[in-house]
């Protein structure tokens, strides 16, 4: 008989700078934690408005490519957070074949401290299996 591994979800709260990542760790007794944090690059170029902006989105690539190489593990993803960094992270994941079999949701979310960020992404999958 086969054994199934159980479902991993993950929580993703971003803004345009920095994301956490939020998981069940072993070594938190397998309750939620703040598993990664990451920051986005920033611009060091030349001047212009066409030079900038062509930084700013290959930084805003790098910076999904680095958040969505940390998730490629997890069955169900949250993505939250304020502003529109959520939509076009969600955008970038919908483009990557390697989550196309993911359950992946979005939600809006102001400031959160982290005990709050953890409850919100361990509340939402206690509510939403897939």
């Amino acid at each position: 008989m086969k054994h199934q591994n159980p479902k991993q979800y993950a929580g993703v709260w971003l803004d345009s700078q920095h994301a956490m990542i939020l998981a069940q760790s072993e070594d938190e007794g397998g309750n939620y934690a703040i598993c990664d944090k990451v920051r986005a690059g920033e611009y060091h170029g030349g001047k212009g408005e066409h030079a900038m902006n062509n930084a700013d989105q290959s930084n805003s690539l790098k910076y999904f490519k680095t958040i969505a190489n940390l998730l490629h593990k997890f069955d169900g993803i949250l993505v939250f957070g304020p502003g529109k960094s959520q939509e076009q992270f969600i955008n970038f994941l919908k483009e990557d074949d390697q989550f196309n079999n993911k359950q992946i949701s979005i939600d809006s979310a102001k400031q959160l401290t982290d005990p709050q960020m953890i409850a919100k992404v361990r509340d939402f999958f206690a509510s939403h299996p897939s």
